[in-house]
């Protein structure tokens, strides 16, 4: 299960043509993660995200696509890693690279920003800088593309942090209505105002985020849209989320807390909305069920 508090995981349930790369000279890119002072949780459970980054494909390697060949992995100190866990130089701190959302295991092209995450290993959080090596000239990533090399280093200094925000779980009933409401693919009925809590927040904090993960993983093509769970009856019919503005819900990524405060922390209430959409050409009445986890990260 993907968690944090630094990621703190609550679940709200719900009830009722890339452009492909063209031949070219092989040439390298260096990209910069993080890069600022980041605020981290001081005491959080092994494998827990606390801060990510995440890089454009044009960052990664000039193009709208990138077809990654292989990833070479080194520690803070520049030695090189089995991976894909790797230790910084910062005591308590280790880091992961996910392409389409997994850590590399075969040749693989993505279209979509990838994401260097910081996590927690357990160990006590002293806080300090991240760079690699002693005068910070080491990276931590190779990546070898079709056409290129990536270098990731990592920048930044980490400051601990007492403290993490919370939070709580929630069920969301959307209200009973008729399938012919529904009466064609992407149509949408019985909306729900609901809010997503983030409470007790510690000051400090440069930035707070919050990523939303669908329970069964995110529907390509459809944005908001979560997969049915336990207990749904219906076809052709599953449940989307948007901001309060009715826009799809971007999923998976981290969205930072707009009212939070470093010299003074609080709660926050993020206005949501859900409804059911019309998935199918076919659709059949009954129970539709899903659900959502509120990861939070911080830096």
């Amino acid at each position: 299960m993907r968690t944090i508090v630094a990621r703190r995981l609550c679940t709200v349930a719900f009830i009722a043509i890339a452009t492909s790369s063209s031949a070219k000279a092989a040439t390298s890119y260096d990209v910069q993660a993080f890069g600022q002072q980041l605020s981290i949780p001081q005491n959080s459970a092994s494998g827990y995200v606390l801060a990510r980054h995440y890089i454009t494909p044009m960052q990664a390697c000039g193009y709208t696509r990138c077809d990654v060949m292989s990833v070479t992995y080194f520690s803070g100190t520049g030695a090189i890693s089995s991976g894909p866990i790797i230790t910084t130089n910062v005591s308590g701190i280790s880091t992961r690279l996910l392409i389409n959302g997994n850590v590399f295991s075969s040749p693989i092209s993505f279209t979509q920003p990838i994401e260097v995450q910081l996590l927690s290993n357990g160990k006590p959080n002293l806080g300090g800088s991240l760079q690699g090596g002693v005068s910070g000239t080491l990276f931590y990533y190779n990546i070898d593309t079709r056409s290129s090399k990536t270098y990731i280093y990592m920048s930044g200094t980490i400051t601990p942090i007492a403290g993490t925000c919370s939070v709580p779980s929630q069920t969301v009933k959307l209200p009973n209505t008729m399938l012919n409401k529904l009466d064609r693919v992407g149509s949408t009925a019985g909306l729900k105002n609901f809010q997503i809590q983030v409470n007790n927040c510690p000051k400090g904090y440069n930035r707070i985020g919050y990523l939303l993960e669908p329970v069964g993983g995110v529907i390509e093509n459809a944005p908001g849209v979560l997969p049915l769970t336990g207990g749904s009856t219906a076809s052709g019919v599953k449940i989307q989320i948007t901001d309060d503005k009715g826009q799809p819900a971007t999923m998976e990524t981290s969205i930072q807390v707009d009212d939070y405060r470093k010299e003074t922390g609080g709660s926050y209430a993020i206005p949501m909305q859900a409804s059911y959409i019309r998935t199918g050409s076919t659709a059949t009445p009954g129970t539709v069920n899903g659900a959502l986890n509120v990861l939070l990260d911080y830096q």
